[in-house]
């Protein structure tokens, strides 16, 4: 027998409601206002904004949560303690955040994809992908792969979350021999997390990556056997073999409502409200994510809803209305984490394909948005940002009222910000110019009537220069 007993399956064994949270992430004790709508709890903020990080590697959809499931049967198999649990749950779903960040600029430089440096199998080593995209500059594709954990721990830290899943994002990387990354530990040196996370990364990648579906269950244990003792740690191998023995682990694998699985299946006690703050910290961290993807496009998402913001006063807005549209606002670019980031910077005119692939990032963004219970019409706003009242806008081609009066909003924030700011075919346009721009596309492009309330004179933002946004 090895170090660890079976216990069962995390999906199927509900806990009570007594274990320790991960309370001390920074939620505020008392709420300013509640919300029109369900305010999402941080698990299902993770689980909802995991999906990005799926469409900023290239993984098949689901990357996270499948890793995230196969992470917690293992943990509840060797019977490790709720709150380990909780924070392994948010570090499966969130160790990849750190891609967006470590690869945009390698990608922007080399002209190569996200995909190429983080798309392959979690058995082929840094130098394999560098050797195979950039043969001439292998030690800056290996230094930008080696990057991401690090990456990583920062979106985490940045969150709220606290040492537990850091350590976690952080060595999720490392082998059992010692061959791993970014420090290069072995055995027990690492943390009993980042071996769970890295064996439940090879067992999807085997899964996901072999070509015969029907046959995965059978081919599994001996791919997997071929990585025990260098990847995989021994003992959660055997782990391994008993699950997958399990018809319960494949349902629940393939199961089309995964995330919210997961999310029922965490085991945490009630600790009160959710807080709004909360989506908004995963809202901007997120689209700080998104922004990162283009040379010119840091701070863009944040200008972006304070313009919306202020044009809500000027409309009218409530307070729950306005933090709805702040909240939309700033994911509405979260969508561009499935954009190469050479489309973004290219100073060109992009080509068909390139422009079919911008004009996904709407209804990338909507598609996270619309996993968070309540938010549906949140969601409607960022997936119609990129909608014109004359009809010729995308993907829906709505006009006029059809578009949501905060999707209007958006869209003519969106457009002051951008043209506020420098791209690489162009400088910055003036204030003067930028309002020409928009009183030329009053009743096309823009709403005619947002436009003459957001032209209306305010101090704050003729203060404000946009620097280097999208």
């Amino acid at each position: 027998m090895g170090r660890y007993s079976h216990g069962g399956n995390v999906l199927t064994e509900r806990a009570t409601s007594s274990q320790q949270p991960a309370a001390t992430l920074g939620r505020p004790t008392v709420e300013p206002q509640a919300w029109p709508v369900p305010v999402p709890s941080r698990a299902e903020l993770a689980a909802a904004f995991s999906q990005g990080l799926d469409l900023a590697e290239g993984k098949e959809a689901g990357h996270a949560s499948r890793i995230c499931y196969i992470a917690l049967n293992l943990a509840a198999a060797i019977d490790l303690p709720a709150d380990e649990q909780e924070a392994l749950y948010y570090a499966a779903l969130l160790h990849d955040a750190g891609v967006p960040m470590a690869s945009a600029a390698l990608c922007r430089e080399y002209q190569i994809t996200e995909e190429s440096l983080f798309g392959p199998q979690a058995t082929v080593t840094p130098e394999d992908i560098a050797a195979r995209v950039a043969p001439h500059d292998t030690d800056a594709v290996v230094d930008a792969v080696c990057a991401h954990p690090r990456e990583g721990t920062e979106v985490a830290k940045a969150l709220g979350f606290g040492e537990d899943v850091q350590e976690a994002i952080a060595t999720h990387q490392e082998r059992w021999d010692g061959d791993g990354y970014p420090a290069g530990l072995a055995e027990d040196q690492i943390p009993v997390l980042g071996r769970i996370i890295a064996a439940a990364d090879v067992i999807e990648s085997l899964i996901t990556n072999d070509p015969n579906p029907l046959a995965t269950r059978r081919h599994l244990v001996a791919g997997l056997a071929e990585h025990v003792g260098s990847i995989v740690e021994p003992d959660l191998a055997r782990i391994a073999h008993l699950l997958v023995r399990s018809d319960v682990f494949w349902l629940g694998l393939h199961n089309a409502t995964l995330p919210e699985e997961l999310t029922a299946s965490l085991k945490v006690r009630d600790t009160g409200a959710n807080s709004p703050a909360d989506a908004l910290t995963f809202a901007t961290v997120f689209a700080r994510l998104g922004d990162a993807k283009g040379e010119y496009t840091e701070g863009h998402s944040e200008q972006t809803a304070a313009i919306a913001d202020e044009l809500a006063v000027k409309a009218g807005f409530g307070e729950g209305r306005r933090e709805l549209l702040r909240l939309a606002a700033l994911a509405h670019h979260v969508g561009l984490l499935g954009v190469p980031a050479r489309v973004i910077a290219k100073p060109d005119i992009l080509s068909l394909q390139e422009m079919e692939a911008m004009r996904l990032h709407p209804t990338y963004s909507q598609s996270v948005l619309e996993a968070l219970p309540g938010m549906e019409d949140v969601a409607h706003w960022v997936g119609a940002h990129h909608e014109r009242p004359d009809g010729k806008g995308y993907p829906e081609m709505l006009e006029g009222d059809a578009i949501p009066l905060e999707a209007r909003i958006i869209s003519l924030a969106d457009t002051y910000v951008a043209l506020r700011s420098a791209r690489p075919y162009r400088a910055a346009l003036s204030e003067d110019d930028a309002r020409q721009v928009l009183e030329g596309a009053a009743g096309t492009q823009l709403d005619e009537g947002l436009v003459k309330l957001f032209l209306e004179p305010t101090s704050s933002r003729n203060a404000r220069r946009s620097q280097r946004t999208r």
